[in-house]
């Protein structure tokens, strides 16, 4: 009996593909605050759109999973929050260069390079890494109809098209 039990927890765990319908492949997609966590599907994408507003930044994408649910995929980055998070970032930088600076003589200026090189892009100097930033949320519906109000009009015309119509048309002409 527990082996029963431990045998679907592995099968919840891995997704079995198949032969894949043309187009789709098995997508991995990042929920939840900070992007945390991960969650796993086979489908295609179908549109995209980025937005960026005086409160914040925003980036939808659009999927059709295999079985021809629509799946609305979500980053949103508040200004507020990013100021917040890339003050303390710094501040922590800070701390490291006086320490590192404190470590160092006139003439060894080895643990202050040992610092410098810690940094290897922007994203990571303002604490971003590649835990990522923001909201993401995963958002699944059945139809059309539905995804109408969960996404910008731009976004909605480019779904709606390319589900109401075939992919590749083969012109006889």
């Amino acid at each position: 009996m527990d082996f029963d039990k431990e045998q679907q927890t592995t099968a919840t765990n891995e997704l079995v593909i198949d032969s894949l319908p043309e187009g789709m492949q098995e997508i991995t997609l990042r929920v939840g605050p900070g992007g945390g966590r991960t969650q796993r599907f086979v489908g295609r994408l179908l549109s995209q759109a980025h937005r960026v507003t005086t409160e914040g930044s925003e980036t939808i994408r659009v999927y059709q999973s295999r079985k021809g649910k629509l799946v609305v995929h979500s980053h949103i980055i508040d200004w507020n929050d990013f100021a917040t998070a890339t003050k303390h970032a710094a501040q922590e930088k800070k701390e490291e260069f006086i320490t590192a600076k404190n470590n160092s003589d006139s003439s060894d200026y080895s643990p202050i390079m040992n610092w410098a090189k810690g940094f290897k892009n922007w994203r990571e100097m303002l604490g971003l890494d590649e835990d990522g930033y923001g909201d993401f949320t995963l958002d699944i519906v059945d139809s059309l109809g539905e995804l109408r109000d969960r996404v910008p009009a731009k976004v909605y015309r480019i779904v709606a098209d390319v589900v109401e119509n075939p992919s590749t048309q083969v012109l006889d002409i």
